[in-house]
């Protein structure tokens, strides 16, 4: 186990007094401006902080170097990743598959872009957006489109909901957020693929 104190230089962020789904969705946000390889020290003191950070980290193949709690609150150690690959070969075909799928219908966007989204809602991990994609299917509600993050949203895999106009964004980004689940920011598709932030 590393000594914290060695951990002093290194960024943070302090999530106490905030509730699931919202310290994981700020761990997230501020882990995207950490070079791979580059630590993030978080402080939590939701119970379920535990549990939720270290499917977070599988989910999105980043690493917990450090774990522990003091003075009632948890401290942890990030260290960025790569992105999610999976362990098994079964994890690795759906992940794959998924992305084939979403790159596809990225690409043929591209050559008939009659249809094409204005707004991209993000996620914390792609298991996350698996599991809202999920949730919205039940409730009847299809007024998106599922595609690949854009590398200037986050170089790594990653899946986004693509939305033709912004009410609708904003709806579901706060439908699911409502739920519980760890939606990011929604984002203006704009010309010089920027992707500023309306959340």
């Amino acid at each position: 186990m590393e000594n914290l104190s060695a951990n002093n230089n290194i960024p943070s962020i302090d999530t106490r007094g905030l509730f699931c789904p919202l310290p994981l969705t700020l761990v997230s946000r501020k882990l995207k401006e950490i070079p791979v390889g580059g630590r993030l020290k978080v402080l939590a003191d939701d119970k379920a902080f535990k549990k939720d950070i270290e499917v977070w980290a599988y989910e999105t193949g980043n690493k917990l170097a450090e774990f522990k709690e003091e003075n009632g609150y948890f401290v942890v150690i990030i260290e960025r990743g790569k992105g999610f690959k999976g362990e098994s070969i079964i994890d690795k075909i759906k992940f794959i598959s998924l992305g084939v799928k979403l790159h596809f219908i990225k690409h043929f966007l591209d050559i008939v872009p009659f249809n094409k989204p204005k707004y991209l809602l993000t996620f914390v991990s792609v298991a996350e957006g698996i599991r809202a994609n999920n949730f919205l299917k039940e409730k009847n509600i299809n007024n998106y489109i599922m595609l690949p993050v854009p590398k200037e949203i986050y170089p790594h895999c990653g899946l986004v909901f693509g939305f033709k106009n912004k009410e609708d964004a904003l709806n579901i980004y706060n439908l699911l957020k409502e739920n519980k689940f760890a939606v990011e920011d929604v984002h203006v598709i704009d010309k010089e693929k920027k992707y500023p932030k309306i959340t």
